[in-house]
C-alpha cells in the first residue's frame, strides 16, 4: 500500500536492482520465507534483473552456506549473491559487528567492479555506516531506497536498565548521525510498519521528503489455508482431542516473549476448559516442559516444522501474540499467520498490531508481562461465545489483506517510478 509522496507513473523498462541485506534465511534452509526473498522475487517476476547481496554466514542458524563467493539462482529469477564473511556465536557482541563490517566492505569492493545498478534497495544495519549500498549509490548515481525493517540500535538501548539508557544513546550517537545523513539523501523509503517509516521521514526536512511505501511482510495466504486442510499425524492430533477452546503460541521461547506469564496464566485457568498450547524452542524450553508435565491446561508441542504449523492452527481457536514489555515489534509475522487461520488474536504489543486488532475487531489486548491480564482476556473469550465467533469471522476475512502478493503488488511500479525520477534529475540539460 502506498503512503504519501508517491512518484508519478512511468513507462516500464527492465532495471538492474541490487538488494543489500546480510540477514535472513534462504528458501532451502527450512524457515518461513524471508522478506528479501519475497521482495526480490516480486521484482524479478516483474521483469527486472535483481540480485540480493547477503552474507554466506547464516545469522539464524550460525552456520556457513558456502566457502566463499557464490551466486544462487532462485526459480523466480532472483539471484542470491553470497558474500564471504566471518561468523559469530552471540547475537549481541563484537563478532556480529565485525561480520557486518566485513560484509559491507567486501560487497562494496566486488560491486564497484561490476556494471552499476539502476536502483539500490538496502536495509544494512546502521552500524555498517552505509559501507555498501549507500556508498555505491553515491558513487554510481543509482537511486537509493532504504528499507527500515526494525528500530535498531534503539532496541539495544531499550533493553538496558533505565538509568543506563542515556549512556546507550550517547554511545550510539555516531550511528544515529551516520543514519541521519543517509536518510537525507534517499530517493525512496519503505518499511514493514508505519512507525518504522516515520522514523525515517522524521529525520528528513519537509521539502526533501522522498516517496514512501509501507509493505507488510505478509504470507502466501491461499497456500497457508490449503495446508490447514491437511491432517495432522496421529500422535500430534491426539494432543488436541480434548474439549474446550484452544489457544496456541508458536515461536521462540526466550526473553523477548511472555513465556512466564503464559505459564502462570495456564495455572490460573485450571477448570476453565481452555487449553494453552506452546510450540517452539529456545532458552525457556525446559521451563515450559516442566510446567506442562504437571498441568492439565498447558501442552508443550515441541519444535514444529513450518508446514505443520497451519495444520496445528486449524485445531485452535485463539492465537497468542505474547511479547514482553521491552519489545518494539510493530507488525509481527504471527499476526499474518493467525489471521490467515482465522484465529482470535490475544496480543500484548502496542502500535500497529494493536490498531489492526481494535479497528477490525479481531480479538483482545492484555498487558505485557501480566499473567492475570492474559488469563482474564482468555476467560472473556471462553465466556463470550457470540463475540468469539464474530472475532474469528473478522480474522478470517481480513487475512487476505496480508497476502504477500497483495502487499508486494505495488512495489515494482513504485521502484520503477523512483528510478525514472532519478534519471530525469540526473539527465544533462539540453
Amino acid at each position: 500500500m502506498t503512503d504519501r509522496s508517491s512518484p508519478p507513473p512511468v513507462e516500464r523498462r527492465p532495471l538492474r536492482i541490487w538488494l543489500f541485506n546480510p540477514y535472513g534465511p534462504l528458501p532451502d534452509e527450512g524457515w518461513r520465507e524471508y522478506s528479501y526473498v519475497t521482495i526480490g522475487s516480486a521484482l524479478a517476476e516483474a521483469g527486472h534483473d535483481v540480485t540480493w547481496w547477503t552474507s554466506n554466514f547464516s545469522h539464524h542458524f550460525k552456520t556457513f552456506r558456502s566457502e566463499g563467493w557464490e551466486d544462487r539462482q532462485l526459480p523466480s529469477g532472483l539471484t542470491v549473491r553470497l558474500v564471504p564473511t566471518p561468523g559469530y556465536r552471540r547475537n549481541i557482541g563484537p563478532g556480529r559487528f565485525i561480520r557486518d563490517g566485513v560484509f559491507g566492505w567486501r560487497a562494496w569492493r566486488r560491486a564497484a567492479e561490476l556494471p552499476p545498478p539502476d536502483v539500490i534497495l538496502t536495509s544494512e544495519p546502521a552500524t555498517m555506516g552505509g559501507l555498501a549500498g549507500p556508498r555505491l549509490a553515491k558513487q554510481t548515481g543509482a537511486a537509493l531506497i532504504y528499507d527500515q525493517m526494525d528500530l535498531w540500535p534503539e532496541l539495544m538501548v531499550q533493553v538496558l536498565p533505565r538509568f543506563l539508557q542515556p549512556l546507550g544513546h550517547l554511545a550510539f550517537w555516531p550511528v544515529y548521525a551516520c543514519r541521519r545523513a543517509i536518510f537525507r539523501r534517499l530517493d525512496g523509503a519503505m518499511a514493514l510498519a508505519r512507525p518504522y517509516l516515520t522514523s525515517i521521514t522524521d529525520e528528513i526536512p519537509a521539502d526533501r521528503q522522498p516517496p514512501t511505501l509501507v509493505v507488510y511482510n505478509g504470507i502466501d495466504v491461499p497456500a497457508f489455508r490449503a495446508v490447514m486442510k491437511q491432517p495432522l499425524p496421529a500422535d500430534l492430533a491426539a494432543r488436541f482431542d480434548r474439549p474446550g477452546p484452544k489457544a496456541i503460541f508458536a515461536g521462540s521461547l526466550g526473553p523477548s516473549y511472555d513465556v512466564g506469564p503464559m505459564i502462570e496464566a495456564a495455572r490460573a485457568l485450571r477448570g476453565s476448559g481452555i487449553t494453552l498450547y506452546i510450540a517452539g524452542d529456545g532458552p525457556e524450553r525446559s521451563r515450559v516442559e516442566e510446567a506442562a508435565a504437571t498441568s492439565d491446561t498447558l501442552v508443550y508441542l515441541g519444535k514444529l516444522a513450518p508446514d505443520m504449523l497451519p495444520r496445528v492452527y486449524a485445531q485452535c481457536d485463539i492465537g497468542l501474540s505474547c511479547y514482553s514489555a521491552s519489545s518494539n515489534v510493530e507488525m509481527c509475522d504471527k499476526f499474518y499467520d493467525y489471521t490467515a487461520a482465522g484465529l482470535i488474536v490475544v496480543n500484548s504489543l502496542g502500535g500497529e498490531v494493536r490498531d489492526w486488532i481494535e479497528r477490525a475487531s479481531l480479538g483482545l489486548q492484555y498487558r505485557a508481562g501480566d499473567a492475570a491480564s492474559l488469563a482474564s482476556a482468555l476467560e472473556t473469550i471462553t465466556t463470550s461465545p457470540d463475540k468469539a465467533a464474530a472475532w474469528r469471522a473478522a480474522s478470517w476475512k481480513i487475512g487476505t489483506t496480508f497476502d504477500k502478493d497483495v502487499q508486494h503488488r505495488p512495489l515494482a511500479g513504485w521502484i520503477e517510478a523512483i528510478a525514472a525520477t532519478r534519471r530525469r534529475r540526473d539527465a544533462p540539460s539540453v
